[in-house]
């Protein structure tokens, strides 16, 4: 690998979220510019994908903070948690590889049990930002919750009742639903942690998400 590539490499893994905020800009002058038609189900899974990538902006540009309070508090690590379970390289890799699922549930928006299972891995968020962080951090606030409860959360009731109340699910697809839920969670979220975890590893998160983090939890501490 070249410098040139390697400094590409880098500026990418440290700086994916930036990428999805011009798609998303992009996304949204396409859409009202040539105002494309699609299919109820596929207009859905767009927005989905849309809410997927202002969800990253909030966790990791504006606000910001997201990778520390995700390896303090699911991965519970309190040596090292600006590198360890999470670092800078299997964060990137959990977040495009997103992507490439949300995407491809677009593109094959008539299966309905896999644009189901993609809207309940969005809305499986709740149990994160919702929950689980703010009563371990004794928070009100953290990086992503605002997306979670009111871009998921709404667009995820939305597509269920849409798919219910027109008969387009049954029993077998909430079954495979469910089992696209697991599979999300394991290669997007489970298989590039445990894979690249490294307590001495060349991707350490950035400085800057650390102070973020800080100021998050500052801001948003209860009864502090």
């Amino acid at each position: 690998m070249t410098r040139k590539e390697d400094f590409q490499m880098n500026f990418f893994i440290k700086y994916w979220y930036r990428f999805s905020t011009v798609i998303f800009i992009l996304m949204v002058i396409w859409m009202i510019v040539f105002r494309p038609q699609f299919d109820k189900t596929q207009l859905l899974l767009i927005f989905n994908l849309m809410a997927l990538f202002e969800h990253q902006f909030e966790e990791y540009q504006f606000p910001g903070g997201a990778p520390m309070i995700i390896n303090r508090v699911v991965y519970d690590e309190k040596q090292l948690p600006d590198r360890y379970p999470g670092n800078s390289l299997s964060i990137c890799l959990v977040n495009t590889s997103a992507w490439v699922i949300y995407l491809i549930s677009i593109i094959f928006s008539n299966v309905y049990w896999l644009g189901l299972g993609v809207i309940l891995f969005s809305l499986f968020q709740i149990l994160g930002h919702a929950l689980e962080m703010n009563i371990k951090l004794h928070t009100w606030y953290n990086p992503g919750l605002a997306t979670t409860l009111l871009l998921f959360l709404p667009l995820g009731w939305y597509f269920i009742s849409y798919l219910t109340r027109n008969g387009l699910i049954n029993g077998y697809d909430w079954l495979f639903a469910v089992l696209m839920l697991l599979a999300c969670i394991v290669i997007t979220i489970v298989l590039p942690v445990q894979s690249l975890k490294n307590r001495q590893t060349k991707y350490p998160i950035d400085e800057w998400q650390v102070r973020r983090y800080k100021q998050v939890i500052n801001f948003a501490q209860i009864g502090k």
